[in-house]
C-alpha cells in the first residue's frame, strides 16, 4: 500500500507566526497582487429573479367502494326520519282535535248548567206539592231496597266454538293488526 504524504507547497513553515514568511517585506500591510485585485473587482449587482409561487399539487384519493352496511344504515336513518316526521304530523293533528274537543266540552258544560237550571225550575217540589195535595208522602223503610254491587261482574258463555270459528278469529285479528298499522301511518 502506498502512503500518500502531503507535501507542503510553500517554501516556508510559519509555525503559527507570520514573521518567518520569506515574502514579508517589513510593511504591516502588504500590497495586493494583481491576481487578488482581479478577484476582488466589484461585479455589477444582479437582481435576484423573483420566483413564482407554485401551488402544491393536490393529490386526490381514489374513490373507494361504498359499504353495504353504510347504505343500509343511511336507509334506516332515512326511514326513521320519515317516521318521526309522520308521528309529529299526527301529534299536531291530535293536538288540534284535542283543542277543538276541549272547546266543545266547555260549551257543552255551559249548556248543561243552563239546562239543569231550567229542569229544576220545571220540577219545583213546592209546585208539585200544591198540585198533588196531601196525597204525596215519603217512602217508608220497608219500601226502600238497597242493591249490593261490590261483587265483581262475571259472564259465562255456553256456546261451543268450532275450529273454523278459531281460524276466523285469528284471520280477523291479523286483519285488525294490519289495519291498525296502516291507520297509524295515515
Amino acid at each position: 500500500m502506498a502512503k500518500s504524504r502531503r507535501r507542503n507547497t510553500t517554501a516556508y513553515s510559519t509555525y503559527g507566526s507570520v514573521a518567518y514568511a520569506p515574502a514579508y517585506d517589513g510593511n504591516a500591510v502588504r500590497a495586493p497582487r494583481r491576481e487578488e485585485e482581479l478577484r476582488r473587482a466589484p461585479r455589477p449587482k444582479q437582481r435576484e429573479q423573483v420566483r413564482r409561487h407554485e401551488r402544491a399539487r393536490v393529490e386526490v384519493r381514489k374513490a373507494g367502494k361504498v359499504s353495504l352496511f353504510a347504505v343500509v344504515g343511511f336507509m334506516a336513518v332515512a326511514v326513521f326520519a320519515v317516521m318521526l316526521v309522520a308521528s309529529y304530523a299526527q301529534l299536531s293533528v291530535a293536538n288540534d282535535e284535542m283543542v277543538a274537543l276541549q272547546r266543545e266540552l266547555s260549551e257543552l258544560q255551559s249548556q248543561n248548567t243552563i239546562l239543569t237550571a231550567q229542569y229544576e225550575k220545571v220540577f219545583d217540589l213546592a209546585t208539585i206539592q200544591e198540585a198533588v195535595g196531601d196525597t204525596m208522602v215519603r217512602p217508608t223503610t220497608d219500601q226502600v231496597v238497597y242493591i249490593d254491587l261490590s261483587a265483581p261482574d262475571t259472564v259465562t258463555l255456553y256456546q261451543e266454538e268450532s275450529l273454523d270459528a278459531g281460524i276466523q278469529s285469528l284471520v280477523s285479528g291479523i286483519q285488525n293488526l294490519f289495519s291498525g298499522i296502516i291507520e297509524y301511518f295515515r
